[in-house]
């Protein structure tokens, strides 16, 4: 069985870093892209341990929430990282002129970031796998929730929030009482089914049903995209973080976005009233979010946030398009943003190769004697 590693009241560390994944459903090729380009990074900077433990909380909506997932669950049914355990180890005197390298654990592999990408293109069609009925989408959702259930299962089998191998935390809403949830695994929801947590996190209204649960309180809850509340969770996670880590004088925010399209609207160009509003409003409200969310986190001292963005695609790719044209130019798109933000990468992947406080990561194996030394 996995632990903890148990530092955490000796020696806090002063810097601690936050992986951010927006929602955008099939756009989730994008992030996808740059959580491989990340790890090819600290492969070429000889770091080999997985990309997750090197990151103190991750936090995902929607389709981030399925990448978030993926990258630290212990037992994923898609491929793992190659490589072998990486031990943990602490310096013990054992001795008066004697130290020992004792062995705390093993830090576990975990899903393979650059595996994400195919993941996506080979399951895109059965997950937005439509329902088949003429007008379905105005009586009901367009999807079939059943296709996305399958490959979230498929993917997580069936392990918990709890089984993660660091902090993870999906959003989502609660319409039943209007508020947002956190799904994590160190609250009162880290008994629920990671498969479960990416599917209440992507239930996006018209397109999937609810998901309905019960709260740990024994209340009734229907769950929805946690877009609906934080597409870009990077906010959310700083303010969790803040909590698990009180003494963190830095937060170093690595946030993905899905390269979606900015909308741009004059309202000289358009009448006014219900008609010449109605539209804009509901395409501006998603940029509007993103930028409350890098406008807080740039004012405050403790946070260095390093926001990956823009436009990749010249037409507008929705959520649900999984034409082969569309897929091609998303992971074209990957490789452009990657390339567009090459040097801001690689400056943080240094970052996380300095590494050397892994007490947030869950290991595995039992403590023994390393190495000795006079």
């Amino acid at each position: 069985m996995g632990r903890w590693l148990g530092k955490r009241n000796e020696e806090k560390a002063q810097e601690r870093f936050i992986l951010s994944v927006d929602g955008g459903g099939i756009r989730g090729i994008v992030p996808s892209a740059v959580l491989s380009f990340l790890a090819e990074k600290l492969k070429q900077l000889g770091d080999t341990r997985p990309l997750y433990s090197h990151f103190d909380l991750i936090a995902g909506t929607s389709t981030g929430a399925l990448l978030a997932l993926g990258l630290c669950i212990s037992d994923p049914g898609i491929k793992r990282d190659e490589g072998e355990e990486t031990p943990v180890t602490e310096r013990v005197r054992t001795g008066l002129f004697r130290r020992t390298d004792r062995v705390l654990g093993y830090i576990q592999r975990a899903g393979d970031p650059c595996c994400f990408t195919q993941l996506y293109l080979e399951n895109a069609k059965k997950i937005f796998s439509q329902k088949g009925r003429i007008f379905s989408s105005l009586f009901s959702e367009k999807y079939d929730s059943s296709s996305l259930e399958d490959f979230l299962l498929s993917a997580f089998r069936q392990a918990r929030l709890e089984d993660a191998l660091v902090p993870v935390m999906v959003v989502c809403y609660d319409s039943l009482s209007g508020q947002g949830v956190i799904l994590s695994s160190y609250n009162e929801w880290k008994e629920m089914k990671a498969c479960s947590a990416a599917r209440a996190s992507s239930a996006a209204p018209l397109y999937f049903s609810p998901y309905y649960t019960l709260t740990p309180q024994g209340r009734e809850a229907a769950l929805l995209d946690g877009g609906l509340i934080a597409n870009d969770p990077a906010l959310l996670a700083y303010a969790q973080a803040r909590r698990l880590y009180p003494d963190c004088r830095c937060f170093h925010i690595l946030s993905l976005s899905t390269a979606r399209n900015v909308y741009i609207f004059n309202p000289k160009e358009s009448i006014n009233g219900l008609a010449g509003w109605a539209e804009p409003v509901m395409k501006m409200y998603p940029n509007a979010q993103f930028s409350l969310t890098d406008m807080t986190l740039s004012c405050l001292d403790d946070v260095q946030l390093l926001r990956i963005k823009g436009q990749v695609t010249k037409e507008k790719i929705r959520l649900d398009d999984t034409r082969k044209e569309s897929l091609d130019a998303l992971v074209e798109g990957g490789r452009t943003l990657c390339g567009r933000y090459d040097s801001e990468l690689s400056d943080f992947a240094r970052q996380l190769s300095l590494r050397t406080d892994f007490s947030h990561v869950r290991l595995a194996g039992e403590h023994r004697l390393l190495t000795q030394e006079p």
